[in-house]
């Protein structure tokens, strides 16, 4: 196996606490409002500041990276989320904070956060190809990375809260970026690909998205890929946010249930992950799409037929298992077949249009779990997935048929 560069094992690593600083202050900021105001309505409302520049991201973030670099981007991204972070603590012990005011410094958090995402990616890419390095092991690790920071993120910002207090905890938060930040500034003489490179961007935010999206209508694999990535989260978001805490509650009556149904989740995707860092060369990506999914069928069909908690937890790791792969196998099939010139905006269409298409799962499934068929409610998800994979399977072979046809007609040119 070929020894990983010094750039990306840094990548990787500052990949790894930039999203522990966010599971950081996904934990801080709710319990910060509680202590303030002991209001849960209140909780929703200042993180809902969190989801608008998400959504507003699917327009800019890609120009952004693409006008000013994967590095400056990043950098900038780092250094706004280190101030606006550092900026609630400070306020607050001064006594000048405000709810409004937070929103607006978790609003801008984000909103910048969004695009250092994506110029990290960028970076990453660039720097696999200048090191001629395995894109199913690269990117499989920094997965395997990601999935462990967010397993283990939460568990660290409560043991933060709890023995530093709220407040110290932010400050905490507020030097991991810093230190992103700091970090890819000395890690720069090592890259070996040219991080500032910088594209010309399409004049108005609405003219580079539908370009993008434009070029993915062209491109059957990869618009059969966004299309059962979609359709998966449709049904996997709701199912860990909405359904785990219903079944935990209703039928297992216990927090701590709740927070190893997670764990096991969690372990699961990490573990499949890796797995494909190291082995996922050696397969297609429609065979690893297939074999996932079709077990994750299985798995979702058989949760209303059990009610042992023990099985339920295996359960959970198996459906980790089987969505696992998931990311690094899209990253790694743009890599290789989107032209890095449209790199960010079509990373930004997958992260954007996944997102997208979630409210409609909340609404579906919380429906079904108030109604008198709550307990069928994996099957009803099972069966969305399985209608996923038939238009998967119909886009592939339509994208073999539309190849087939054309290499005929040039060879009779």
């Amino acid at each position: 196996m070929k020894k990983i560069s010094l750039p990306l094992c840094g990548i990787l690593t500052f990949n790894g606490i930039s999203i522990l600083g966010n599971a950081i202050t996904e934990i801080a900021i709710p319990w910060l409002i509680l202590e303030i105001s002991d209001s849960p309505a209140l909780v929703a409302a200042v993180m809902t500041a969190k989801i608008l520049p998400i959504i507003l991201s699917t327009f800019f973030g890609a120009q952004i990276v693409d006008k000013f670099g994967g590095f400056r981007t990043s950098i900038i991204s780092d250094l706004v989320n280190f101030l606006c972070v550092l900026l609630i603590p400070l306020f607050y012990s001064f006594d000048l904070m405000s709810f409004s005011l937070l929103a607006t410094l978790l609003f801008f958090s984000t909103v910048f956060d969004t695009p250092g995402r994506l110029a990290k990616d960028v970076i990453l890419m660039r720097e696999i190809k200048a090191n001629n390095h395995n894109n199913e092991l690269i990117n499989g690790l920094n997965t395997t990375v990601e999935n462990i920071c967010d397993l283990v993120g939460p568990v660290l910002a409560a043991l933060l809260v709890a023995s530093l207090g709220t407040i110290n905890a932010l400050y905490f938060d507020a030097v991991t970026f810093l230190v992103v930040a700091l970090g890819l500034v000395v890690l720069k003489k090592h890259f070996k690909a040219n991080t500032d490179i910088v594209k010309p961007v399409a004049t108005h935010s609405w003219q580079y998205f539908v370009e993008g999206l434009s070029y993915i209508k062209t491109q059957r694999q990869v618009l059969s890929v966004l299309l059962i990535s979609t359709t998966v989260n449709l049904v996997i978001t709701p199912f860990l946010l909405v359904y785990l805490p219903y079944v935990n509650k209703t039928v297992f009556d216990s927090v701590i249930s709740f927070g190893l149904s997670v764990a096991c989740f969690g372990a699961g995707t990490s573990l499949s992950s890796f797995i494909y860092g190291l082995y996922g060369k050696r397969f297609s990506s429609r065979q690893i799409i297939l074999s996932g999914y079709i077990l994750l069928i299985v798995v979702l069909s058989s949760i209303p037929l059990f009610q042992l908690q023990i099985l339920f937890f295996a359960q959970l790791f198996l459906i980790g298992l089987c969505i696992g792969f998931a990311g690094p196998v899209e990253v790694t099939m743009i890599q290789r077949q989107i032209p890095e010139e449209l790199f960010g905006r079509i990373m930004t269409l997958f992260t954007s249009i996944r997102f997208l298409c979630v409210p409609a799962g909340y609404f579906c499934f919380g429906w079904m779990l108030e109604s008198d068929i709550s307990a069928w409610t994996p099957l009803f998800m099972a069966t969305i997935v399985f209608l996923g994979i038939c238009v998967y399977l119909w886009l592939c072979r339509s994208a073999v048929n539309t190849k087939t046809r054309d290499t005929t007609i040039g060879n009779q040119s």
